[in-house]
């Protein structure tokens, strides 16, 4: 079956009448809400925004990583990271340095001012996570990660099979 063909067994049309009901609204809905929460108060605490502070977060785990890796790693579109990588590097938080065999690519690092700010940030957003999670067990909270690591690898065949449906060789 196609990718893209709804399955016999689909569940009948009236569940999009409770949009709530919808796992990808209701993701949707949840990832606005703490989306656009976290990045008024970033920005208004720490000067940055969440797209800045994935940024951050990512080179935090690994530095020396392209913008290219920060998007795969992320999900978030070339564009968006391109301007929070320059916005960083003007605020003195990365350094980028350009790739000895590549004409283009620049290996992007935390500078120890963008390490401290990480570090800063991330007592606050520990605090917020918690506060997301309250209510739910530690059992309750490992399902979930691991429920989400399902969907997060669904969600990336989504994106190659989308991906596949606009290759010249398709169309």
């Amino acid at each position: 079956m196609p990718p893209n063909q709804a399955p016999d067994s689909a569940a009948p049309e009236t569940k999009l009448d409770d949009l709530g009901a919808f796992v990808p609204f209701f993701i949707r809905s949840i990832a606005n809400r703490l989306a656009n929460a976290t990045s008024r108060t970033y920005q208004r605490q720490f000067g940055v925004g969440l797209n800045e502070w994935s940024c951050l977060a990512t080179l935090a785990i690994k530095d020396d990583i392209s913008a290219s890796r920060i998007c795969e790693i992320s999900g978030f579109d070339k564009a968006v990271i391109s301007r929070s990588v320059g916005a960083l590097e003007s605020k003195g938080l990365i350094e980028t340095r350009p790739v000895e065999d590549h004409n283009r690519r620049r290996l992007i690092r935390l500078t120890p001012a963008g390490r401290s700010l990480y570090l800063e940030i991330r007592k606050l957003a520990l605090v917020r996570e918690e506060r997301l999670l309250e209510g739910l067990s530690a059992k309750d909270r490992s399902a979930l990660v691991g429920y989400l690591e399902i969907m997060q690898r669904n969600a990336t065949g989504l994106v190659q099979d989308a991906a596949a449906d606009e290759s010249p060789s398709h169309l």
